[in-house]
């Protein structure tokens, strides 16, 4: 039998978009505020958990200095 000299098959063109990644939501879900304050006062610092959540530190301080009286209980 002769080897034959072919191309590899196309990859099949795909009809769903590709999914993109999106890092910088611009918000914290209020039900993640108390995960961010637990890793800020457990040593990580505002910069990381920024880093994290893909928002500004900001965005962080404004949720840690955010006062109790303001959750429900």
């Amino acid at each position: 039998m002769a080897a034959e000299k072919g191309e590899a098959p196309a990859e099949p063109k795909s009809t769903r978009p590709e999914r993109t990644v999106r890092r910088h939501t611009g918000a914290i879900p209020g039900a993640q505020f108390g995960r961010v304050r637990a890793l800020a006062s457990y040593g990580m610092t505002q910069a990381q958990v920024a880093e994290l959540y893909g928002v500004g530190v900001d965005e962080i301080e404004r949720i840690i200095k955010q006062s109790n009286s303001t959750r429900i209980a």
